[in-house]
């Protein structure tokens, strides 16, 4: 049994979402103690625990720990099934962290798993919904994965509600280096707002935030009726052999053109020096590689912007499970087996 300390490095939810995922496609089992050590709530919460519980019906693991704020959980895992799966977290728990354990599973399932999720779309400390699916979705499909997504219904904090479906197809994750962006094709941005602050003008501010710093993007934007109140901004940066996103989520009291002024900055930093990952998409990635590594031997390469703890501490847990070792030079990275 693999012996896993939840508080290393970053001390938040990615040392057990990576550790669950691992456990389960390597069959190995694990021990994780000290969950979330390093949060103002330490733990486990109900997004953690929904996602936990899902990927043990997945692979007919057993599980025990397993319960709203409980510091310990053990996971015997057995073999990978498909199928179709429902998980509510009944709060705004994000919806994306969920998949971050689950979509690493479901490409060794035996047959499609399909998901239906409810909870947050666009949830602060995580990827929203629309990341998900143009970004980290687009690379996956790079190295081989389809994952099908639709959005039924966005949810936002305190309530959530939010609802989508989404599917992973099995496949064999082929090993692919990215080093070089090419040109830039379009840059794009869109707003979505609930319903409820329309009259505010929400969603059209975010964009006017947006075009204050980067005037030449193309964008839309979009009300919906949720169950809470809330808004996002999502702007990515399409190039021949890559994709960056910046999102941004409101805040009370804070300006929407100002939170679309923030997005803009951060996507025009990354573009004035470009790289194929961006600091969100590194750390989600580092599992994918290692386990292409680990399979087929090859090297892989890929430059990004910049190094955050949460890649680091992924590092750490895929290091745990499999023989590859990480060479970070230059923002280069490159995973190569032992």
């Amino acid at each position: 049994m693999i012996e896993i300390d939840g508080s290393y490095l970053e001390g938040g939810g990615q040392v057990l979402r990576t550790s669950v995922s691992l456990s389960a496609i390597t069959k190995k089992s694990i021990r994780v103690y000290n969950i979330r050590k390093g949060r103002e709530k330490p733990g486990l919460k109900p997004q953690h625990l929904e996602g936990i519980k899902a990927a043990a019906r997945i692979c007919n693991a057993e599980i025990s720990g397993a319960e709203l704020n409980s510091m310990e959980i053990v996971f015997k895992p057995n073999d990978i099934r498909g199928g179709f799966y429902e998980i509510d977290t009944k709060t705004a728990g994000a919806i994306t962290l969920i998949l971050q354990i689950l979509v690493p599973i479901g490409i060794y399932a035996k047959e499609p798993l399909r998901l239906d999720i409810k909870g947050g779309t666009a949830v602060h400390f995580s990827p929203t919904i629309l990341y998900f699916e143009d970004v980290f979705c687009y690379y996956m499909k790079r190295m081989g994965i389809e994952i099908k997504v639709d959005i039924k219904k966005h949810g936002f904090y305190p309530i959530g509600g939010g609802r989508v479906s989404v599917i992973i197809n099995p496949g064999i994750l082929n090993p692919v280096d990215f080093l070089e962006c090419g040109q830039l094709k379009r840059v794009s941005v869109f707003a979505l707002s609930s319903e409820k602050l329309r009259n505010a003008r929400v969603a059209e501010r975010l964009i006017t935030g947006f075009q204050n710093v980067y005037l030449e993007a193309q964008f839309k934007y979009k009300y919906v009726d949720t169950d809470s109140p809330g808004c996002f901004i999502h702007s990515t940066g399409v190039f021949e052999n890559c994709i960056i996103g910046i999102d941004g989520l409101g805040e009370k009291g804070k300006p929407a053109e100002k939170i679309g002024k923030e997005v803009a900055e951060g996507l025009k930093k990354i573009l004035n020096n470009p790289c194929c990952f961006d600091e969100y998409m590194l750390d989600q990635i580092i599992p994918y590689i290692a386990l292409t590594t680990n399979a087929t031997g090859k090297s892989i390469s890929v430059r990004f912007s910049e190094l955050t703890l949460h890649t680091q501490t992924n590092i750490w847990v895929v290091k745990q499970f499999l023989p590859v070792e990480f060479e970070i030079k230059e923002k280069i990275l490159k995973c190569f087996k032992k």
